[in-house]
């Protein structure tokens, strides 16, 4: 009889369950680590998400760098040979221009405007007067173009949320009388004072918040017209 009740006894403590001081500390632990994992998941996740867009951002600015910029450098090109004397003076008086509304417009003798593709068989060949109007609508940036066939207005990078132009002059120009906000070859007789280039910030809108970037491009030919004398 002593020897079944010591095995009932043995019985008994083997199926004996987990006190709540034990599952309290289990509990405690699995929260802990369970939290540990999911901080390293959203920790992870958050890199990737600024990863992606800090690329997508400079894939944007990689594009305004091609597109933007080398059409600013064109502005005030002039082509004596195939310009009529109403376009070449059209250039010659703002071959760049910070509107009312804050867009930048420039003009340069091209075959084709920035809404246009350039390896549009039916453009044609001879160079006439371009005038390329660039600003941000609040999610992209556009530009409306005009010159060699029908004017239109395409999008050109997605999430450019601002953009602010500013003309650039040589340091301490002082300009007295003229237009602040207008870049010409008639009224501007020397280096002192002319437009060398522009300065544009964008404002990109990520996961993150916005972020800015600062881009400057030159006038290149009125830069060699200006020192060669050939306005």
């Amino acid at each position: 009889m002593k020897q079944t009740h010591e095995m009932q006894s043995l019985g008994r403590s083997a199926h004996q369950g987990f006190t709540l001081v034990e599952l309290m500390v289990a509990l405690a632990l699995s929260a802990f680590l369970i939290g540990g994992l999911a901080l390293t998941y959203l920790s992870g996740r958050t890199t990737a998400q600024d990863a992606e867009d800090l690329s997508r951002i400079q894939e944007n600015m990689r594009f305004v760098s091609d597109h933007l910029l080398r059409d600013i450098r064109n502005a005030g090109f002039r082509d004596q040979l195939t310009l009529t004397f109403a376009e070449f003076q059209d250039i010659g008086q703002a071959f760049a221009e910070i509107n009312p509304d804050g867009s930048l417009t420039i003009r340069y003798a091209g075959r084709s405007h920035c809404a246009q593709s350039r390896q549009n068989p039916n453009l044609q060949n001879e160079l006439t007067l371009v005038t390329n109007r660039y600003f941000s609508d609040g999610d992209r940036l556009r530009c409306a173009g005009s010159g060699p066939g029908d004017p239109r207005t395409t999008d050109l990078v997605p999430g450019v949320t601002d953009i602010q132009f500013e003309l650039l002059r040589p340091p301490g120009a002082d300009l007295g009388g003229v237009n602040a906000n207008v870049c010409n070859f008639d009224t501007v007789d020397d280096l002192d004072t002319a437009c060398i280039g522009v300065r544009m910030t964008l404002t990109f809108d990520g996961r993150g918040g916005s972020r800015d970037a600062v881009l400057e491009a030159a006038f290149r030919n009125v830069l060699l017209d200006r020192i060669y004398g050939r306005d």
